[in-house]
């Protein structure tokens, strides 16, 4: 029993010594653009230090504030369309990983790309 509690709090340790911080999460989306597309159209999302995010929604504008939980990403919209609150949830909630500019890649159905700057 001893040894199956040592164990689990070693390998406890040890994920949370890769799990990536905030900073590192975060610092190559300040200043640039995340594209999200899924099957309804394209979003451009722009994060900001101070935990908040605008995006340019295919329903229309978004703005709010951001925090990382649990390994997640979560936007929690404050103005939205109307229409937003029956597409999405608040908070929105998608897993997080670092990425670099350029970098594209697939989840849950939807396409992203990191873009360097803010493109409208």
């Amino acid at each position: 029993m001893r040894i199956g509690i040592v164990a689990v709090s070693v390998a406890a340790l040890a994920c949370a010594a890769f799990a990536a911080s905030e900073d590192e999460l975060m610092s190559t989306r300040y200043g640039n653009t995340l594209v999200v597309k899924d099957m309804f159209g394209t979003s451009r999302v722009y994060y900001n230090k101070d935990h908040t995010f605008k995006a340019a929604s295919w329903l229309g504008d978004v703005t709010g504030h951001w925090k990382i939980e649990n390994g997640k990403m979560c936007l929690y919209a404050e103005q939205y369309p109307v229409l937003y609150k029956l597409k999405y949830s608040i908070p929105e909630c998608d897993a997080i990983a670092v990425h670099k500019v350029g970098d594209k890649w697939t989840e849950n159905g939807r396409d992203y790309e990191l873009v360097q700057g803010i493109q409208k």
